[in-house]
């Protein structure tokens, strides 16, 4: 079974110093004044989720918008996870009802903090992850989070190239920046497919319409191809394959 994920609008861009929000029902003044990082989660909206987890990490300690760079080897990243066939099994997800049984997400979102230490006098990265779905530590050392979540064995190699994660890294900047959405994607026949997020939605100055008519730059996000690496744009990250992951961030 395939698990379907999916009010008011308040300008957000976190890219600005004047971006700093008198709305205190924003989805940056909540995710600021929000007592533990648990308590962001709202079921089925991962995307927020993780913007306002991201928020809350880089901004959330200092006042007037400014971006936290008091730790200049440390880089935050968002990273999509889905593939061509938006249908990507995760084991471990709290949505499942047993932590070995997966859940096929049609995409999922994380938060991964990219940390350079120096051992034996060789300069290093240290990845870990933040899912807030996950049954597994969070945050997670990034090879404990991927060999918990996508060691699954199939018993036809065709559904294992089929089904294999596809993850688009984009720096969390970025993304504060870019993602707006209005949740109708989480609309059918006038209902909501999952309760949406007691805050505003998620918006920026620079929003249009997608292909279905909705205010919102998910399905940019979501949608990807192995074939799409560095053809897109920066804001947008690339998409790495399992493999190119580990590389990418020392495993």
């Amino acid at each position: 079974m395939l698990f379907e994920r999916r009010n008011s609008i308040t300008r957000s861009n976190a890219g600005s110093k004047d971006s700093h929000d008198t709305n205190k029902n924003s989805a940056s003044a909540t995710a600021r004044s929000c007592i533990i990082e648990k308590n962001l989660r709202t079921p089925c909206y991962c995307e927020e989720n993780i913007w306002r987890l991201a928020y809350r990490r880089i901004m959330g300690d200092l006042g007037g918008g400014e971006i936290n760079n008091s730790k200049e080897n440390e880089e935050y990243y968002v990273v999509f996870v889905s593939n061509e066939e938006r249908c990507c099994p995760m084991l471990n997800q709290i949505a499942s009802d047993h932590p070995m049984k997966p859940c096929f997400w049609d995409y999922h979102v994380v938060l991964m903090q990219s940390t350079k230490v120096v051992k034996k006098g060789k300069q290093v990265i240290q990845a870990q992850v933040s899912d807030m779905d996950t049954h597994l530590s969070s945050p997670c050392a990034l090879e404990e989070y991927l060999e918990g979540t996508f060691n699954i064995d199939f018993a036809d190699k065709k559904d294992e190239k089929k089904f294999a994660p596809l993850f688009r890294v984009v720096r969390a900047q970025y993304y504060l920046e870019n993602f707006y959405s209005d949740r109708m994607h989480m609309m059918k026949d006038g209902e909501w497919l999952a309760k949406p997020p007691s805050y505003d939605c998620i918006t920026t100055s620079n929003m249009k319409k997608n292909k279905k008519g909705h205010l919102s730059s998910l399905d940019d996000y979501v949608t990807m191809s192995k074939k799409s690496k560095g053809k897109e744009n920066a804001w947008l990250g690339e998409v790495l394959t399992l493999k190119q992951l580990k590389s990418k961030f020392g495993i």
